[in-house]
């Protein structure tokens, strides 16, 4: 069990977009959830990373990160992800290293591969490049941080350089690694590397991909224990069992916003008028909100409680990230950060205390 102590919890700002919100309205309220998220002694911010989406506006995370670094004094910021195979390794290396000096060592780099291929297409090297994966950018970066560093492969061919800044934090900052595949996993737990898992996990895969992870660390050589793993959840506090459904409902659409109905063989160029596959559509959708309403903290405080308790338990996570913004009621977030940060939060560390203190080998996961 986590001793209490060890629990951070944060928020991830996700840069999402409102009804009706232009970008500078976007960026307003990430700035103020991200001051009050400091204020009411919440551990962590982390930012994302996306291109070419309305739904969310962030195309830097470093850039991002690095402001709110200038602009809060305690809290740790990390990136949720850094799109890696979109830079060269060397350079994020080097504003890695610069933020963490910059901040006294509140900087955590979260880096992961995206989803879509535009983005590859249009500023990567095409999407093979994502395929490859991020064993070999991780390893440069890591070596980057320790002094000279060149490479020769068909991927990254340079001659020795010495980056600079050397970090502030001994051998660099905290790395993340985003895991969704036995692969990426491997990738993480073969460097000693903690993992970043996304909300599509409830607890039993959390937990899953854990011990995956310390099988595979196992065999590297490292350490089996300790990792601080951190995983994303939704939560929003809400006594109305009506709202939490409505809310999950949002945000299955909101998943699911790029999924369009299958195109017939007579009308391929139609996809969008297919309406035979909207009664298909409406049952993934139903389903994903069930889903979400049985694995994130989604409904009253006790529910909040439970679920993040649960998954805590059974990942053996040390880190959690809230997501607390809704798709279509942006002006609710700091609402909904205060009863997080004030209800929930304070009874889940009180019970991880509990259970510090007074471990119950026998008790449910």
């Amino acid at each position: 069990m986590i001793p209490a102590g060890e629990t951070r919890f944060g928020i991830l700002l996700a840069t999402q977009r409102g009804p009706g919100q232009s970008d500078n309205d976007v960026f307003r309220d990430t700035l103020t959830l991200a001051a009050r998220a400091e204020a009411l002694g919440l551990d962590d911010l982390w930012v994302t990373e996306h291109h070419f989406g309305d739904a969310a506006i962030g195309p830097s995370a470093l850039a991002l990160a690095a402001f709110l670094l200038g602009r809060t004094e305690r809290i740790t910021v990390g990136t949720a992800v850094t799109l890696l195979p979109l830079h060269h390794p060397i350079h994020v290396a080097e504003q890695a290293a610069l933020l963490d000096q910059l901040s006294g060592g509140r900087f955590v780099l979260g880096v992961g591969r995206g989803q879509t291929t535009t983005e590859y297409e249009v500023i990567g090297r095409g999407i093979d490049d994502r395929r490859r994966g991020a064993a070999e950018p991780l390893d440069l970066i890591r070596a980057a941080w320790t002094g000279r560093v060149g490479a020769s492969s068909d991927r990254y061919a340079f001659s020795p350089v010495t980056p600079t800044p050397a970090p502030l934090t001994r051998s660099g900052p905290p790395v993340y690694v985003a895991a969704g595949s036995a692969g990426t996993i491997e990738t993480a737990a073969a460097r000693g590397l903690p993992m970043l898992l996304s909300f599509d996990k409830n607890a039993e895969a959390k937990a899953e991909m854990v011990a995956l992870h310390t099988e595979f660390a196992a065999a590297a050589g490292h350490p089996t224990g300790g990792f601080p793993h951190a995983f994303l959840l939704f939560a929003h506090v809400t006594e109305s069992a009506t709202r939490a459904h409505d809310l999950m409902a949002d945000r299955a659409r909101y998943l699911l916003r790029d999924a369009q109905p299958p195109a017939s063989p007579e009308r391929p160029h139609e996809s969008t008028e297919n309406h035979e596959a909207e009664p298909q559509r409406e049952a993934l959708i139903a389903a994903v909100t069930e889903h979400l309403l049985e694995s994130q903290a989604v409904g009253g405080v006790d529910t909040c409680v439970r679920h993040v308790l649960r998954h805590i338990r059974a990942s053996g996570c040390s880190r959690v990230l809230f997501q607390v913004e809704q798709v279509t009621d942006p002006d609710d977030a700091l609402a909904n950060l205060r009863r997080l940060a004030t209800e929930v939060l304070p009874a889940v560390r009180a019970q991880l205390a509990i259970d510090a203190a007074e471990p119950h080998p026998g008790r449910a996961r």
